[in-house]
């Protein structure tokens, strides 16, 4: 593709993220809740159909992991996962805590009370997995003060608007590149908060190369690497979505974190174990992760 054709398409693409953080900042004023996900589903819908790049992706990712499966369940998935993504924004965007009691019943929240008496903070991991958003708001909605990690989204309005989405349910965001995030990290754990941190992505952070679906990819150290350092609890969740649009949270842990002496081992030893976590809870729900992301995009 020719260099200005590729700075149109990117240009283009910018005024769609801008416009959609307008219509979602409109949709949360005046759409109810229920209408707003079927919108989603709907606009997921139309994703699917109309980016291709994506659908391309998504479909070439779902048969390199379900070897056995046919194309009739290829495309199905892979279209549920769009129609999912799509609703999960609208849900993320018209969440109240009102609402979200009513849609989200979360398991296991006793082990993270019971790790936040260690005193030391917690490392809460997880993946883009079910509805992540609303997983974090549901912590804070049992009490758990917490905190997300997450790069910056281009463009600011796209990212602004998330921001105030979490801050809106009480979930804090450190921006990675941000001035001073290193010592909002640090004082995480000095105050006993819980850090969120999502390990299931390809970014330009620290990291290892560990097996996901057979594959190499290279994943964020960091969760690991924190754990090591602070001697905090690695606490695990994950959502998942059902058939009436509600949503169910799984916590696990604390969990065992390899430690034995030799740091830089250590940390690609638990972050191996969290990824297969991940895998894991990919597989009970295919339809409800990232397939269109690149997650193999760099190798060894």
């Amino acid at each position: 593709m020719r260099e200005w054709a590729v700075k149109i398409r990117k240009w283009l693409e910018l005024q769609f993220l801008i416009w959609f953080a307008r219509l979602i900042k409109i949709c949360t004023v005046v759409t109810p809740y229920r209408l707003g996900v079927w919108v989603g589903g709907v606009i997921g819908v139309f994703a699917y159909v109309l980016i291709s790049q994506e659908r391309k992706r998504a479909i070439y990712h779902l048969k390199e992991v379900f070897t056995d499966k046919d194309e009739r369940w290829i495309r199905r998935t892979a279209l549920q996962n769009f129609v999912h993504l799509g609703k999960s924004v609208f849900e993320f965007a018209l969440i109240t805590p009102n609402r979200l009691a009513k849609i989200f019943h979360i398991q296991g929240m006793e082990a993270v009370h019971a790790a936040l008496k260690q005193g030391k903070g917690i490392i809460y991991v997880t993946g883009h997995l079910g509805n992540w958003e609303l997983m974090a708001d549901a912590g804070v909605a049992h009490g758990v003060p917490l905190s997300v990690i997450a790069a910056p989204i281009r463009p600011v309005q796209v990212n602004d608007m998330v921001v105030g989405l979490r801050d809106r349910m009480g979930v804090k965001t450190i921006v990675r590149s941000k001035p001073g995030a290193a010592k909002e990290l640090i004082r995480v754990f000095k105050e006993n908060r819980a850090l969120a941190i999502l390990i299931d992505q390809d970014t330009d952070v620290e990291g290892a190369f560990v097996d996901f679906f057979g594959k190499p990819a290279w994943t964020p150290t960091a969760a690991a690497a924190m754990a090591i350092k602070f001697g905090a609890p690695i606490i695990f969740g994950y959502a998942h979505r059902d058939a009436q649009n509600r949503h169910i949270g799984i916590i696990e842990g604390p969990l065992y974190v390899e430690r034995t002496g030799n740091d830089e081992k250590d940390i690609i030893a638990n972050t191996a174990m969290l990824s297969k976590k991940i895998e894991t809870c990919i597989y009970k729900n295919p339809e409800q992760w990232v397939w269109m992301h690149r997650r193999w995009r760099r190798q060894p």
